[in-house]
């Protein structure tokens, strides 16, 4: 039976202190800030297991980079088999909440028509872990709305996507393809058949 690798991740005070600024927040903010969590942790989990960028700047992930967006990063976790499918459309829908809420001028509200439709959808695949209504409690205090939704959302993505930057490696060119082969190495190959 192969070896398991235990992974040990410390959420330090950083990720504490993001979580607790994220309780605090409109809705509004909690969309923009959480959005861009995610995103950033996307980032981060891409150029681990990608190639590094030879140069300073990654002409793929960074400013007009082909997959610079939020949604080219999901849709690229999820054919990597980084996230599964339902995982990239939960991030998908918090993309979309966060297009939203970009684009209202008004204040807006998870609690409001196409958002609270959304919210619903996010938080549905939530309802199968038996922990939900334990760790909702802990963090509602008994009052269950769109917003608390949301954030519990927020707060399970982030650790999941922390958890998937601890345990994967970072790609090898070692299987790399040449441009041209070794024929050297051919040769001796050849030479001890």
């Amino acid at each position: 039976m192969p070896k398991v690798k235990q992974i040990s991740i410390s959420y330090g005070s950083e990720f504490n202190a993001f979580m607790s600024e994220l309780q605090k927040e409109t809705d509004r903010a909690a969309v923009v800030l959480g959005a861009s969590k995610l995103d950033l942790q996307l980032y981060q989990l891409l150029q681990k297991v990608l190639l590094a960028c030879p140069s300073g700047q990654d002409e793929l992930l960074d400013n007009e980079g082909g997959l610079s967006t939020f949604s080219a990063k999901i849709h690229l976790a999820h054919r990597l088999g980084l996230i599964t499918s339902e995982f990239a459309r939960a991030l998908h829908l918090v993309r979309k909440i966060r297009n939203s809420f970009a684009h209202e001028l008004g204040a807006s509200s998870l609690a409001l028509g196409e958002h609270r439709n959304r919210v619903r959808e996010l938080i549905q695949p939530f309802l199968r872990d038996p922990n939900y209504e334990f760790q909702m409690n802990l963090i509602s205090n008994g009052k269950i709305s769109p917003s608390v939704d949301f954030k519990y959302a927020l707060t399970v993505l982030t650790l999941q996507l922390e958890v998937a930057i601890a345990k994967h490696n970072s790609v090898s060119s070692l299987y790399a393809v040449p441009l041209v082969s070794d024929v050297k190495k051919r040769n001796d190959k050849n030479k001890k058949k």
